[in-house]
């Protein structure tokens, strides 16, 4: 049906098509993957003069469909692998394509198919870059408060011949415009309009890619406040609105706190104190803590620990 449908349009395209402009070089033979099987037909391919005045071949059945694919996979079956191998292996990754899908894949084609899909995904980023630094971007949304989140995740690597490399951080962007009240009221946290970026580059591109995917979607320049919370590693900065609030966030205090200080009793006290947002108390406390805890033992790293939390709610002291 898919192919009976696909060689019909393709014929009505060739009758109603500009024929001085496009010119007939013949049908030629291709074949998509599909979530239900593989798909062969035959459509038209035209020879025409692009703006630049070089002669270029086209398929208008494809710009007509607007036929996304990677190679010869549709985006719907690429969306679905990819999805799979975030949680399996390449290989049971494969196995599970090939016998739900009616497809015979491999391993290294789930492979070969996810590095496409990065390069594709890689190539829409920068284009989105080149947008925002030549001030053409497509954002119009309007907003009172932006909120945006940045973590680094440490990752185990490996180099083609599978042998061990040192960790590597992929850094996770987040941005949303609150939490849905109704959901709020049945326990259930849901965020509004989330959108999320991941990337391995340094920490300059990183953001160029960041903020050209606000921009994407919102006039920055009209945004009421944009919230920014981080872990306060060095990289968390915003290089492009000045007037952004940073602020330490409270998943990244309360594990530190538990990290860092044994006693449950201290961590309830320390919790307590940081709810009524008093930070000059908490500080004072978390010193006097670790002074009670001091050993001459010096495989008992309690109070130095205690000292860790210290430096690391004084040197963010302003975003807490």
């Amino acid at each position: 049906m898919t192919k009976t449908v696909l060689e019909t349009y393709d014929k009505e395209l060739a009758e109603s098509r500009d024929k001085e402009i496009y010119r007939d070089k013949g049908t030629r033979k291709t074949s998509i993957k599909t979530v239900y099987g593989p798909v062969e037909y035959e459509r038209k391919v035209y020879r025409t003069v692009n703006e630049d005045g070089q002669t270029a071949h086209i398929f208008l059945l494809d710009e007509a469909m607007h036929m996304d694919k990677i190679g010869l996979i549709s985006m719907n079956l690429a969306e679905k692998i990819a999805l799979t191998v975030t949680e399996s292996p390449y290989r049971v990754t494969a196995d599970i394509i090939s016998s739900t899908c009616g497809q015979d894949i491999s391993a290294g084609g789930v492979w070969k198919m996810i590095q496409r899909l990065g390069d594709r995904i890689d190539e829409e980023e920068k284009h989105a870059v080149k947008q925002m630094e030549a001030d053409q971007t497509e954002g119009e949304k309007v907003v009172p408060v932006l909120f945006e989140e940045m973590d680094g995740v440490w990752l185990h690597m490996q180099d083609q011949k599978h042998k061990k490399m040192k960790k590597q951080e992929m850094k996770v962007f987040t941005m949303y415009e609150g939490w849905d009240a109704e959901k709020e009221k049945q326990k259930r946290s849901t965020l509004v309009e989330k959108t999320m970026l991941a990337g391995m580059e340094d920490s300059t591109k990183f953001h160029e890619k960041r903020e050209a995917c606000i921009r994407k979607k919102y006039d920055a320049d009209v945004i009421g406040q944009r919230i920014l919370n981080g872990d306060g590693g060095s990289w968390i900065k915003e290089p492009y609105d000045p007037e952004t609030i940073f602020q330490l966030d409270r998943y990244h205090i309360y594990q530190e706190i538990i990290r860092k200080i044994k006693d449950k009793k201290a961590q309830n006290d320390i919790h307590n104190l940081f709810d009524k947002e008093k930070m000059d108390e908490i500080l004072e406390y978390i010193n006097l803590y670790a002074t009670s805890v001091e050993s001459p033992d010096k495989a008992d790293k309690t109070s130095q620990k205690a000292m860790e939390l210290h430096k690391y709610l004084s040197n963010n002291k302003e975003r807490l």
